[in-house]
């Protein structure tokens, strides 16, 4: 395989990837990446919880186990992505029966293979980065500078993949985004009192950046090519959960010890499990939707993420929501609406 290809190959083979996608395909992938928007958006409440107390449906108040700390964080990270690395694992074989043989024969692809781990450290970074960032500062301020990510991926996407941005894609993105902005802007939405703003905010910039990379990264893993068989959803997802999950439990010896209490232990095991279960579901139909739609439109739909957590923490949390944020939920749900009916026209 060629180290670099010439422009015109690249994006020869990027329409070819391109126009092999039928209408229905590409429907396919706008409602797995939107149900994956969902469940990362239940985690996203689930995953406040554990620093913060909530009152569940009104009804009793739950959380409040960990502080913020960044031990703590990359204590959880390790547990959440292992457990996830273990649940995918066991069910891996019924989803794709070549699963492991795929994974033993990147060993024969380094190129592939730098890419795959390419993705598990841009994911690693970007985790670790939005939780800090979560820590820091207001939850709408980390959530928002956080969802520059899809722009990030689009303009990526125009370097490295040779895809260049369509108009209603632009128009689209800063419709979405101006969504985003509304719907994280008040205090409503916090999590936790501001530690240090400036390194809460650097974080979310890093995490969104990190997240376009992996979003790259992945469509360069999962995409057809014609010297080698695709990287299906599955083992990818696989690789990237080890790969987080083992830097995280590595980055725990160069760090102070972590601080839990011994009776809030149980509590953390069963959430961790449950946070888990959702995000192994969420992140494999969101590779999966890479694989059918590309990386630029699936972080464009990924963007109703901030809307969904403000809706589900508004129902599960009792968070109250500001009338910004109501607005900003109406105006991402349309932005949303209209990119998938526009992605069904015919080419």
């Amino acid at each position: 395989m060629p180290r670099h290809l010439p422009s015109s190959s690249k994006k020869d083979r990027s329409k070819t990837n391109r126009s092999k996608t039928s209408p229905s395909q590409l429907l396919f992938g706008i409602v797995l990446v939107f149900l994956s928007a969902i469940f990362l958006a239940t985690q996203n409440v689930i995953s406040r919880v554990f620093f913060v107390p909530s009152s569940v449906f009104g009804l009793f108040t739950l959380g409040d186990w960990l502080s913020p700390s960044l031990s703590n964080i990359e204590m959880l990270l390790s547990m959440r992505m292992g457990l996830m690395a273990l649940l995918l694992a066991v069910v891996a074989p019924r989803l794709y029966r070549n699963t492991f043989g795929a994974i033993g024969q990147l060993r024969q692809t380094p190129r592939l293979l730098r890419y795959v781990v390419g993705s598990g450290v841009c994911l690693f970074v970007g985790l670790t980065a939005l939780y800090l960032s979560l820590s820091q500062v207001a939850a709408g301020i980390a959530i928002a500078t956080f969802f520059i990510y899809p722009a990030v991926t689009v303009l990526l996407a125009w370097r490295f993949l040779q895809q260049p941005p369509q108009r209603y894609q632009l128009a689209l993105m800063l419709f979405i985004l101006f969504g985003v902005v509304l719907t994280t802007l008040g205090s409503a939405a916090a999590a936790t009192p501001a530690a240090n703003p400036m390194l809460g905010v650097s974080s979310g910039l890093i995490a969104g950046l990190n997240f376009g990379l992996y979003g790259i990264f992945a469509e360069i893993a999962l995409q057809s090519h014609p010297t080698r068989s695709d990287l299906h959803p599955v083992p990818f997802s696989l690789i990237t959960f080890i790969i987080v999950s083992v830097l995280a439990a590595f980055s725990l010896f160069l760090m102070p010890p972590i601080e839990v209490a011994p009776t809030d232990w149980r509590a953390i095991s069963l959430m961790t499990l449950l946070s888990a279960s959702v995000t192994v579901i969420a992140y494999v139909l969101n590779n999966s939707g890479i694989r059918l739609i590309g990386a630029s439109l699936t972080a464009l739909i990924s963007a109703s993420a901030p809307a969904l957590t403000a809706l589900f923490a508004w129902v599960a949390l009792q968070e109250a929501l500001q009338f910004q944020q109501i607005l900003g939920i109406g105006v991402v749900t349309l932005g949303v609406a209209a990119l998938s009916l526009k992605a069904k026209e015919p080419k």
